[in-house]
């Protein structure tokens, strides 16, 4: 009976490993380098995905640049947008486009039609009055998570930018970068120096670290997504990869490297996956957009 009892034993946990993530097929589409007229992309540094479009903070032109995306062909569209510095960008459920602007730091608004509608203010915040947005992102309910340095925190913000909440960055953790934001909410947090992610739970009041034994992949993330299952991607920009985790924070894979071929990086900087699956990879060094898409 006891031999029975251990047999059964070690085809449970033999079953149980089985259903491990496996690493994601992401498969080149296409590389973008100009607006579709005559100018270059140059140096960009963020993407935000929309449903069959996505924005590239083309850092440095100082503008923003639109693309739609049907049958995996990007092509670039009106409108062009206000002269600004973006960093990063992103977009709600209406269209509406959010950038960070490096030269003062601050979040500008602009209709879908790229009209300006003004500054990022948080409205009845206790924390973060001075704000230094390092990064931020939009969850699909349009709540507004910014990464604040001045203060160390997350802020979140509801749609039309009143406060809703805060969460302490752990202390000591290191230089943050980007954040990201699940389905469920719970809020991730990367880390460059130290290559870690933290993350906070619903409602959780503080961050706690994630990853465990990362750094033997990664040099420098700097930007991080996630996807429908839950699986975490981090870009190395110092490394030129793609970095794959499982949702418990371990390693589950790293895809592409340095170089300047197709499906190479070289200093990447920002990620978006859209519904669909489309990876879109700011490949800042190479000074061009990749499109990838993940096949099932």
């Amino acid at each position: 009976m006891r031999i029975s009892l251990l047999t059964i034993l070690i085809i449970f946990l033999f079953s149980a490993t089985s259903f491990a993530a496996s690493p994601v097929r992401i498969k080149f589409v296409q590389s973008v380098y100009d607006d579709g007229k005559e100018t270059g992309l140059k140096h960009p540094e963020g993407a935000a995905c929309g449903a069959d479009y996505f924005i590239v903070a083309d850092t440095g032109n100082n503008r923003l640049v639109k693309y739609t995306l049907s049958d995996r062909v990007a092509k670039a569209v009106e409108p062009e947008m206000p002269i600004i510095t973006p960093i990063a960008v992103q977009v709600n459920t209406r269209g509406e486009i959010y950038a960070l602007d490096s030269r003062d730091r601050r979040i500008a608004m602009f209709n879908a039609n790229g009209t300006e509608k003004g500054y990022l203010s948080p409205k009845g915040s206790p924390v973060a009055r001075k704000m230094i947005p390092r990064n931020f992102k939009i969850d699909r309910n349009d709540k507004i998570y910014i990464l604040d340095l001045s203060d160390d925190l997350v802020l979140i913000l509801d749609p039309d930018g009143n406060y809703l909440r805060h969460i302490p960055l752990p202390e000591q953790a290191g230089s943050f970068s980007d954040l990201a934001v699940d389905s469920r909410g719970t809020v991730f947090v990367v880390v460059s120096t130290k290559v870690a992610v933290y993350s906070a739970a619903p409602d959780a009041d503080t961050f706690s670290l994630l990853s465990q034994g990362i750094r033997e992949y990664a040099n420098f993330p700097t930007s991080i997504a996630l996807d429908k299952s839950g699986i975490i991607y981090l870009v190395d920009k110092h490394g030129g990869s793609l970095i794959m985790l499982n949702p418990d924070g371990s390693f589950l894979g790293h895809k592409f490297g340095y170089g300047w071929k197709e499906s190479q990086f070289y200093y990447p900087t920002d990620l978006c996956i859209s519904e669909s699956g489309n990876f879109i990879i700011a490949d800042r060094g190479n000074s061009r957009i990749q499109i990838f898409a993940s096949e099932e």
